[in-house]
Order: C-alpha cells, then structure tokens, then sequence
C-alpha cells in the first residue's frame, strides 16, 4: 500500500503507544511481577500481548503456561501496579501527539480513538492528560466482541464517524493494530514503538514514520482533505 495516492477524511488513533506513553509502563509491571507469577520470557509474551485486549492477554497465558495459570490476578495485578505508579508519576505523551491534534483540529479533520484499553480506563487516562475533547468518538476494547487483529474496532469506529474505512486512516504502533486496520479496509500508517517495522508491515501499511512530528507532514503532503462525504 505504501506511496498510494488516496484523499483522507478522518484520522482514528490507537492510544497505547501511540498518543500517551504507556507501553514501557506496562513492560515494567510486567518485568516487576513475572517472578511472582513464574512467568519466564515475560519480554516476549508482553509483545505478544501489545495490541490485544486483556481477555486475549489471558488466553495467551493460559495457552502457554496452562489452563490453571491464573490469568485474570496477574492481568489484575499488572493493572493496580500500572494505576499506582500513573497516578504517582503520571503517563507521558508520546512526542508529537499534542501537537497532532491540535493541528488536526485547528482544520477541521474529524479524529477518533480506538484502543484495546478498556473504555473506562481509555476515557479516564485521556482526560487526565487533556485530550479527551480532542476526539470526536472515542471507542474501547471491551465494546467490541473481538480484539486486534480482527478489523472489529476500526469497522465500529468508522461507522460511529460516518466515514467510509478507505478514506480514513489509522495511526498505530502494533502489528495486530495495523494488521486490524487492513482488514477494515483503512489506510495503515505505523508509527512503532516497542515493535519494529517488518516487511509485512510495510506491505500493509501507507507509510512507516519514527514518531508524531512526522506524521503532520506526511498528511499535508499527501493533501488530506477535512469537510469531505464518504
């Protein structure tokens, strides 16, 4: 898909990596709290789990330490010590993601979110960083019967936007994000964090970039169009 020319009539962001800093928090929990629940190799099953709901991060455990692993406290646990150290110490945002949306807004390009987060926790943590307004439609994991990478979320959050999946496009950082928004039928933009671009990646996507900053030039000179119908 990379270097096509298609006009955009909306943006829909992931928020985990993507706009507030919060995937080497949750590697932290997870690297502070593996011991505990004998999980080995907890970097490589934390990246499998980047993109992906709770539920599915449970289904992983079980399927690999089995079915009497006890998923949901570890999951639970992961959550009151990511919450603590939040609330104690704030979530950063990623470069350029206040930025982007300011400039996305000052013209009139309507911009959704749709996380794996959970909506509660989703809404929470972006009010808490100021950029709960920014955001026309706001769409979390636990509405949507199947996660990343099933096109679910994107399909919902396009309808919810009235625009049509081609003309949107999806900034995320995972493979079962982008891998998602493909399937939806948007047009994938890959901004990674934790996870590096691979060749199925820049396959899927439009374009790869190192960070927010970049993604506002790549939008003007591809003529992004803000007041468009679907």
């Amino acid at each position: 898909m990379s270097g096509s020319k298609r006009s955009v009539a909306a943006l829909i962001f992931d928020m985990d990596g993507v706009i507030l800093d919060t995937e080497s928090l949750v590697r932290r929990c997870w690297r502070q709290l593996a011991p505990e629940y004998g999980i080995e190799q907890a970097d490589d099953l934390f990246l499998q789990s980047v993109g992906t709901t709770r539920r599915h991060t449970g289904e992983m455990l079980c399927a690999r330490f089995g079915a009497d692993f006890p998923a949901e406290a570890f999951n639970s646990h992961v959550s009151r010590v990511f919450h603590a150290i939040a609330d104690r110490e704030g979530i950063p945002l990623k470069k350029g993601a206040r930025e982007i949306l300011q400039w996305a807004r000052a013209g009139g390009i309507p911009v959704g979110l749709a996380s794996s987060t959970r909506q509660a926790t989703v809404e929470k943590e972006l009010r808490q960083a100021g950029l709960y307004d920014f955001f026309t439609h706001v769409l979390g994991g636990d509405r949507i019967a199947r996660s990343k990478p099933f096109p679910d979320i994107y399909t919902a959050a396009c309808r919810a936007m009235q625009v049509a999946p081609h003309r949107a496009i999806a900034v995320e950082d995972s493979y079962n994000g982008i891998r998602a928004a493909a399937a939806a039928g948007m047009q994938p933009v890959m901004i990674p964090d934790l996870l590096p671009p691979t060749g199925e990646m820049f396959a899927l996507c439009r374009a790869v970039l190192p960070d927010l900053t970049q993604l506002r030039s790549f939008l003007s000179e591809e003529h992004i169009v803000s007041s468009v119908s679907p």
